[in-house]
């Protein structure tokens, strides 16, 4: 059903098809065209590319049914959690396209999505969930699994927690 969405995005937002066959017509490799149309899109339409870059314009509300809380994201962060949650082969120019559809329509990944790949049943009652990289190079780490500190672990935010 997200592949709609974003097939009904495309067609019609002039700017982003230029864009589309803009990176497209680079002859660069998958993965290099999601890198490119990561920066370009994040700065097409204003969105924090990075954790750093996450601003007050960019709230959005837990679909926890257990607990609401705030969650702002960055592309980076919506990313990785896409990427985590997709197979293996995934074309990654998609993932960033539907992180970036995910943010201009005030949607994410729930957390509680990742922690049931993870964990299966057996989810703690305090689950972490870290992020770390950069770009399109993110991973997502649980600290209270490994036994580290988000420090540790390199995260570059340490507020995804599901209790």
């Amino acid at each position: 059903m997200e592949k709609q969405y974003l097939k009904d995005w495309i067609d019609s937002d002039k700017k982003l098809q230029d864009l589309i066959v803009e990176i497209e017509s680079t002859g660069k490799s998958n993965n290099e065209k999601a890198e490119l149309a990561f920066e370009k899109l994040s700065t097409l339409y204003n969105i924090p590319r990075m954790p750093i870059d996450v601003n007050e314009g960019f709230e959005f509300k837990s679909k926890n049914p257990l607990k609401e809380i705030i969650d702002k994201r960055s592309l980076f962060e919506e990313h990785t959690l896409i990427k985590y949650l997709s197979k293996e082969n995934e074309d990654p120019r998609g993932m960033v396209l539907l992180a970036t559809w995910h943010l201009l329509n005030d949607y994410r990944v729930d957390l509680w999505q990742i922690a049931e790949k993870e964990f299966g049943g057996n989810i703690p009652d305090r689950c972490q969930i870290g992020i770390r990289g950069s770009g399109i190079y993110g991973e997502v780490v649980f600290p209270n699994k490994e036994g580290k500190s988000w420090s540790e672990l390199g995260c570059l935010k340490n507020n995804l927690l599901i209790e």
